[in-house]
């Protein structure tokens, strides 16, 4: 068995993923670069005698050094050397395509094209004769409609055929200016062979890039500081380069492009019209979170109570069974009590979960979730965040691992840290679960939308707070400008709708079953040993004593510390150790929270509610912090501040309510 590597390089945007997802469907790998935050994604599968690797290279724009995006895209095809790099091309908007497709060029000549979106090109009046596009190139060219599958496969068979060539392409090399072209040579014939194509390597030097790993020689240090002295500094040379490859790509173009004046605007030109108007954007954009977040809660309500009863029902019966077989009572208790309502409770989230990536995949896939940032920017400016955190904000309503996660669209180092600090200030599905049940028991009727709304705000008024207090102090920085491309609008294909949801919901159960499992267990040994003592003597009862030196001035009983000190291994275990210290079988969270109600007032549980809302993130996203912060130092302060600001939030709220007679 032959093994093949292909890379997949593109815009973003550009309909790479849908042909990733097309070839690869669940056979994927997906973990992050070495040393950096870039999402990786890698498939397997086998064609005939061949054991095909397919990578999903991060889209980028160029592959010069400004983002780590651009950086990870070409290191992997100078390092890893794929057999083939499969360069996925817009058709509707060929020029700037081009761009990147020249600097691949510069790297490997084993390159085939996927042109893609040929039917929202000639839909936009832009004809592109693809024989003629290869026969300019000198590359093979396949015609690709990714949302419909077409092309894709003889797109794979012109890869796999290119590498089974003797020889490698000889592709159309680019024409400097006289001038520069001289500059050129003169460092390339400076230079000996090595791991670097030379071309390429005199190139970089010349722009004076800072993310090469090999120093340029003496000789052409002293080349580049005499050029400076005359005028041309490494700024002028990057421009002129630049310049060059747009200028080469307009002399191309004529040779296969055909621009049709249009007749009327096109669907997107319509669309946005309305979707980035000043007027109807905003509450069209509200429309559609209300829709998003009532579907993922309402709608997968049926589906989650179904969970909780079938938990519920089997417990019972694995219980019955044991009691038969004579099994020992510590273990009817550890099963019923213990593993079934924590896991239980936890999993009665997961349809929330999964129809929430659903919409967020559809959203994304759409074009429209760019649209939002867009929108969202305004108020982003203003609460001194840059646009792009919206991404980050609204996937944190579903997790805040993919939240933080979603940070990496951030290009400025300290745009992504307070962006990051302020994530878990968002409640996440499983804390707006609990906190739903916990309203619905103390707040009931219209009382709990007007609770809900309050909270949901306060978390906003709290977010627009942190942020100005960590640019003005421990991170400052001076706000940085938004600027995004708007893809077309497409509609999504079913594939990529629900793979990207599955993965990222699969993601959750598997962590949910890791944690929720060990963190249920522990907890009921917690709360059942020493046997046959009160519960306020066992081990969780001590505990939670203890800790109710922090917990007295906010009037928490016991048990609610020791539920916020284990909801740090996930928030979904809080409503299984509130199940499990207040004795309670986990039919439905409500059956929880009604057991609360005689441990605290309504403005108790109130504060209960800020606290839990913005304390300490959960394990895992303390883990993702610090995956994507790179510093144990800085993860740990944003866990501390996030501890001491939820109490502190709850301290005041619980004397503003007592001074007004709550």
């Amino acid at each position: 068995m032959k093994n093949l590597r292909i890379a997949l390089v593109g815009n973003p945007n550009v309909g790479k993923s849908t042909v990733f997802n097309f070839l690869t469907g669940l056979k994927q790998q997906v973990g992050n670069w070495t040393g950096k935050t870039v999402e990786h994604k890698a498939g397997y599968f086998k064609v005939n005698d061949l054991a095909i690797e397919l990578v999903d290279l991060p889209g980028t724009y160029s592959l010069t050094a400004y983002s780590q995006e651009e950086i990870v895209t070409r290191e992997y095809i100078l390092n890893e050397k794929p057999d083939v790099v499969v360069a996925m091309l817009d058709a509707s908007n060929i020029e700037r395509n081009l761009y990147l497709l020249l600097q691949i060029l510069e790297l490997t000549p084993n390159v085939v094209i996927g042109l893609n979106m040929m039917d929202i090109a000639s839909a936009s009046g832009i004809v592109i004769s693809a024989s003629k596009l290869s026969q300019t190139l000198k590359l093979p060219v396949i015609e690709v409609i990714a949302t419909k599958g077409k092309g894709i496969n003889e797109l794979l068979q012109e890869a796999i055929k290119t590498s089974r060539r003797d020889e490698a392409p000889q592709p159309i090399k680019i024409k400097y200016p006289e001038e520069l072209e001289k500059k050129i040579t003169e460092i390339e014939n400076d230079l000996k062979e090595g791991q670097f194509p030379r071309r390429w390597l005199a190139l970089k030097y010349m722009e004076g890039d800072q993310a090469l790993e090999v120093e340029p020689p003496e000789s052409i240090r002293k080349l580049l500081l005499e050029w400076s002295q005359s005028g041309w500094n490494e700024a002028k040379l990057e421009m002129a380069i630049t310049d060059s490859k747009y200028q080469f790509i307009e002399s191309l173009l004529p040779k296969f492009v055909q621009v049709n004046k249009q007749k009327g605007a096109s669907w997107t030109e319509r669309l946005d019209r309305w979707a980035l108007s000043p007027i109807w954007g905003y509450p069209i954009l509200l429309g559609i979170l209300i829709i998003v977040f009532w579907s993922s809660f309402v709608g997968s309500a049926p589906i989650g109570d179904l969970i909780s009863k079938f938990m519920a029902w089997a417990a019972r019966d694995l219980v019955a069974l044991l009691q038969i077989m004579g099994g020992p009572q510590w273990l009817q208790g550890l099963i019923q009590d213990g593993i079934f309502a924590g896991v239980g409770a936890v999993f009665a989230f997961v349809p929330q979960i999964g129809l929430f990536f659903i919409f967020y995949s559809i959203l994304q896939e759409s074009g429209y979730l760019a649209r939002a940032a867009f929108l969202g920017d305004r108020f982003m400016q203003a609460m001194g965040l840059h646009g792009k955190s919206f991404f980050s904000f609204v996937s944190s309503y579903g997790c805040n691992v993919p939240g933080i996660m979603a940070t990496r669209t951030l290009e400025n180092p300290k745009d992504r840290m307070i962006t990051i600090f302020l994530n878990p200030l968002i409640p996440c599905v499983p804390r707006l679960g609990v906190m739903s049940a916990v309203v619905a028991v103390f707040f009931p009727g219209g009382r709990g939308a007007i609770v809900m709304i309050s909270l949901l705000v306060l978390s906003l008024l709290l977010i627009i707070f942190s942020s100005f207090f960590f640019r003005k102090t421990v991170l400052k920085t001076e706000k940085s400008p938004f600027v995004m491309e708007l893809p077309l609008y497409h509609l999504p294909t079913l594939r990529n709708i629900f793979l990207p949801a599955w993965e990222k919901t699969y993601s959750f159960i598997k962590r949910a079953w890791t944690f929720i499992l060990v963190a249920s267990i522990i907890i009921w040994v917690l709360s059942n040993y020493p046997a046959g003592v009160p519960i306020e003597e066992t081990w969780a009862g001590q505990l939670g004593s203890a800790l109710s030196v922090i917990g007295n001035p906010l009037e928490f009983d016991w048990r609610i510390m020791v539920a916020l000190l284990f909801g740090f291994t996930a928030k979904e275990t809080t409503l299984s150790t509130l199940g499990i210290l207040y004795g309670v079988a986990a039919d439905t969270p409500q059956s929880i929270a009604y057991a609360m109600t005689g441990a605290m007032t309504p403005l108790v549980a109130y504060i209960f509610l800020v606290v839990y809302m913005i304390y300490i993130p959960c394990l895992a996203t303390v883990v993702t912090m610090h995956k994507e912060i790179g510093s144990w130092r800085w993860t740990g302060f944003g866990v501390v501040y996030n501890l001491l600001f939820s109490f502190g939030v709850g301290w005041l709220f619980l004397q503003i309510g007592h001074a007004l007679g709550f």
